[in-house]
């Protein structure tokens, strides 16, 4: 029996946009009204595109090859990224996210046609956004944060995607990057 490994795809963020936004994160830390919130990790952060949770360590290249493949029939483009709030409300969050504006729907399309290339749902609903933390515990109200936090905005640049591994244990997940992809870039098989 082979290894599973808990995989994803994502978009990575940009050093730019990383460093703004653990700025700000170090400025919320301080707020009462987020204290019971564990944030992640700014190494970490990316947008999700499909989680694919334990495949066979021996799909991990076919996987890999098939998220390049998608990935060079794409096209780069650029998304505004500002604004918080809570999933699955913000009055009663258990994560707290950053988001990615997608107004002619370019990334979710993208998730939609990388969920069907892997065999994943297709029909599952899909929202741009990063994850900056997580509920401790109880959900947490977010309301006055997504008023008046002082989101920085941004740009996304979805210029590549990411196959990565998540590593589960104490502490926080750490993440490996297996295959980057360029969009638009010919596929190296």
């Amino acid at each position: 029996m082979t290894e599973a490994v808990r995989c994803f795809v994502a978009v990575p963020i940009g050093d730019a946009l990383r460093t703004e936004l653990a700025h700000a994160v170090q400025g919320w830390k301080a707020r009462p009204d987020l204290e019971g919130l564990r944030w992640t990790d700014p190494a970490g952060w990316h947008v999700t595109l499909a989680f694919l949770g334990s495949v066979d360590a021996d799909a991990v290249d076919r996987i890999g090859e098939t998220v390049a493949r998608l990935a060079a029939a794409g096209q780069a483009v650029e998304l505004e990224t500002g604004g918080v709030g809570g999933f699955p409300s913000t009055r009663h969050a258990r994560v707290a996210w950053y988001g990615v504006t997608d107004p002619d729907r370019a990334l979710a399309e993208l998730a939609a046609r990388l969920r069907g290339v892997l065999g994943l749902d297709t029909a599952a609903h899909f929202r741009a956004h990063l994850t900056l933390g997580r509920a401790r515990g109880v959900p947490v109200d977010l309301s006055a944060w997504r008023e008046n936090g002082g989101a920085p905005s941004g740009i996304l640049d979805v210029a590549s995607l990411e196959l990565m591994r998540s590593h589960l244990g104490r502490g926080p997940a750490r993440y490996e990057t297996i295959r980057t992809a360029s969009l638009g870039a010919p596929a190296h098989v």
